[in-house]
């Protein structure tokens, strides 16, 4: 298979045509994108991370990190304290509610389409 370039194919575009083309090809040139578009190779397209989900989510992990540090430091004759129970319940349970209820992978005021009133 010979996979040198020797042809060339010429496409019009009109005003809106090309703006788009130039916001979807990002960094690549315009003959590049247009060709891995057409041959359905395009890049993946990774999602914008939703920063303030995943802030939530680390202090959670940071918090449940302190509470095995301490829990791994007791001697192994000391049994667990309604305290010490109580906050990991407390963070696995804040742990559960944010994983529920933020996708990390979208902006936090994306929202839903769906008619809003106000």
């Amino acid at each position: 298979m010979d996979s040198k370039r020797t042809y060339c194919v010429s496409v019009r575009l009109n005003k809106n045509e090309l703006a788009k083309l130039n916001t979807l090809r990002k960094h690549y040139s315009k003959g590049e994108w247009l060709r891995m578009a057409s041959l359905q190779k395009l890049p993946p397209v990774i999602p914008e991370i939703n920063t303030k989900a995943w802030k939530a989510l680390t202090d959670i992990s940071q918090k449940l990190n302190r509470i095995a540090i301490h829990i791994d430091g007791k001697s192994k004759d000391s049994q667990l304290t309604h305290t010490e129970l109580f906050a990991v319940k407390r963070q696995l349970e804040e742990l559960r509610q944010h994983l529920l209820n933020a996708d990390i992978w979208s902006k936090p005021n994306e929202g839903y389409a769906e008619d809003q009133k106000g």
